[in-house]
């Protein structure tokens, strides 16, 4: 099924605490294994993507292979991704090696961070004009956009980004956070509400970016620079009857991919 509630999802104004996310599973055990979607044109060639679309590649269809058959043999309960097509067609994948197959819900909440008038522009170009309206020399790209981490955080550098957008449609940064919070809390609620097993199984495919905005709501002392392959898995759990999130992988790729 097809969910577009946008990122008011949930009406909340102010961010959940790891802990409060976690007591939304109402004390059952919960895992997450969290796919970045499979490698695409706009990947290779190095443009920003964002909510824009373009066709997997045929390293990327091989991915997608790899990682299936790496997940083929656990249980999943339900299951969530992305509404782009390049989630879908990697979830797509993924569902056809799992038996039994688990409900799955595609949902808008789960997109990439939206980017405006820089989709499908060289990424480099775009990074180089957020170097400059921070007044760095662009020559030495990597330590200016370190610099100005430091001085104003991610957060600050895709402010910076919705800034110079021209179509007025780039997210800002505190919309991404309260839209990542709106896609955990459905995620985690939907799965408390399943009944069966102690643990709930979750499959979760979404973006690169977006991924790193679930993963510090949900253990915030991981660095922001946080690059995860594609089709790779990120694992995050909470025991039950506790409120406390483990980080059991991060960015890990199966073998083929």
């Amino acid at each position: 099924m097809t969910d577009t509630t946008g990122a008011a999802d949930g009406g909340r104004t102010e961010q959940y605490l790891p802990e409060e996310l976690a007591a939304l599973a109402e004390g059952r055990a919960l895992r997450l294994r969290i796919v970045r979607h499979a490698e695409t044109e706009h990947n290779v060639d190095h443009l920003m993507q964002g909510w824009s679309d373009s066709p997997i590649t045929e390293r990327g269809r091989e991915q997608i292979v790899a990682v299936a058959k790496h997940l083929a043999g656990e249980r999943f309960d339900l299951a969530f991704s992305s509404d782009l097509q390049r989630t879908r067609t990697t979830a797509e994948g993924i569902l056809a090696a799992l038996e039994p197959q688990p409900p799955i819900e595609y949902t808008e909440v789960l997109r990439e961070w939206h980017f405006g008038s820089h989709e499908e522009r060289p990424a480099r170009d775009v990074w180089q004009e957020v170097i400059v309206e921070h007044g760095f020399e662009v020559d030495r790209e990597l330590t200016a956009l370190r610099a100005i981490g430091e001085q104003v955080g991610w957060r600050g550098l895709f402010d910076t980004i919705a800034r110079l957008d021209t179509s007025g449609q780039a997210e800002q940064a505190a919309a991404t956070v309260m839209r990542a919070d709106a896609a955990l809390e459905r995620i985690i609620r939907g799965a408390a509400a399943l009944p069966g097993h102690d643990r709930v199984e979750v499959l979760v495919v979404s973006h690169g970016g977006f991924i790193t905005s679930l993963l510090r709501q949900l253990v915030p002392e991981l660095t922001p620079d946080i690059i995860l392959p594609n089709c790779s898995v990120t694992t995050v759990s909470v025991a039950a009857g506790t409120t406390v999130w483990t980080l059991d992988g991060l960015g890990e790729v199966a073998l083929g991919a």
